[in-house]
């Protein structure tokens, strides 16, 4: 039983250092925004992480971790696409046409 919950407070203390690494990489935005930030991060990190790490086959807390801290890179790098496809709708439309095969 201890070994469980040794295993579970190291996993929560990863989770908690990344979430630091994550509020300070988010410094000069709106305190809310930060606050919203670190805790979908955690959420993804903590839900998404070991999922992550059996399919890599990478340690579990390492994995956490890394998505913790570069799942809002991933996400705002997304966003940023979106926003370039939303002002040239052409090119988002060429990019669907050739998507599904070029008709």
């Amino acid at each position: 039983m201890i070994e469980a919950t040794d295993h579970a407070i190291r996993t929560l203390l990863a989770i908690l250092g990344a979430l630091v690494l994550v509020w300070l990489r988010t410094d000069g935005m709106a305190v809310i925004a930060r606050m919203g930030i670190v805790l979908a991060s955690g959420a993804i990190g903590y839900v998404a992480g070991p999922e992550i790490a059996l399919w890599l086959g990478t340690p579990e807390r390492l994995t956490i971790v890394g998505v913790t801290v570069l799942g809002p890179l991933a996400l705002e790098t997304a966003a940023a696409a979106l926003l370039w496809l939303k002002r040239d709708p052409a090119h988002l439309a060429e990019m669907l046409r050739l998507w599904r095969g070029g008709k």
